[in-house]
């Protein structure tokens, strides 16, 4: 039976406990790095990771530090190894962007719907203003992921957080479409068509999208 994603990642997890504190912090700088390249095939990344893992732990047996065995130039290494690895399948892709989507999105709408299931009070929504809403909050949520992504890997070999323009632009981008997504039916007019809702649908489909992304992620895992 073939090791699942989980396992590989939690073989992972107990093994570098073994090593010396200066091995591991290189190794983890390595593993963050290449871990941060979303396009590339999640069970061949974890497969090389451990590979590389349990050959550093045999070297240190040996008396030999990571720099030993992989060389003073981690970045430029982790960069060949990345170019090496397969690219993700486009339908694994699109599940685990199902499963993010349906994870927030489920929040979001589970904790709005609360009110209307507590007041039982059917609800009328506009459409435009709810198409508004929506295109908002998912421009705000691949930009935090490639935000997160962008900081992490450039960070991956720095002894502190570099913090640039860039950075503070995305995160000042993210708030504002965040902010725009979640106000647009409090604070602005709205318009479109209208539509009257039951006070359980907004709370039950939250519900729904949070068991997607459960089964989503279930089904990832087990691959």
């Amino acid at each position: 039976m073939q090791t699942t994603v989980k396992e590989l990642v939690k073989q992972n997890n107990e093994k570098r406990k073994i090593l010396t504190s200066e091995n591991q912090k290189y190794y983890e700088n390595m593993l963050v790095y290449i871990r941060t390249n979303a396009l590339k095939s999640e069970r061949a990344t974890e497969e090389v990771l451990l590979e590389m893992l349990d050959h550093l732990i045999e070297a240190q047996k040996e008396g030999k530090s990571a720099e030993d065995v992989f060389g003073k130039t981690p970045k430029e290494l982790a960069e060949e190894i990345i170019e090496t690895l397969p690219k993700e399948t486009f339908k694994d892709m699109l599940d685990f962007g199902f499963e993010i989507a349906f994870t927030l999105f489920g929040w979001y709408l589970a904790i709005s719907g609360l009110f209307p299931l507590i007041t039982r009070q059917d609800q009328t929504i506009h459409l435009g203003s709810v198409f508004l809403s929506a295109v908002c909050l998912i421009s705000s949520i691949i930009l935090l992921i490639y935000f997160i992504f962008r900081v992490i890997k450039r960070n991956a070999f720095e002894d502190k957080v570099t913090k640039s323009k860039v950075h503070w632009l995305f995160g000042l981008l993210f708030v504002l479409l965040l902010g725009i997504g979640i106000s647009v039916n409090y604070f602005f007019d709205p318009f479109g068509p209208s539509l009257t809702i039951s006070f359980m649908f907004e709370f039950g489909l939250g519900c729904f999208f949070l068991l997607a992304a459960f089964l989503f992620k279930k089904m990832r895992e087990s691959k």
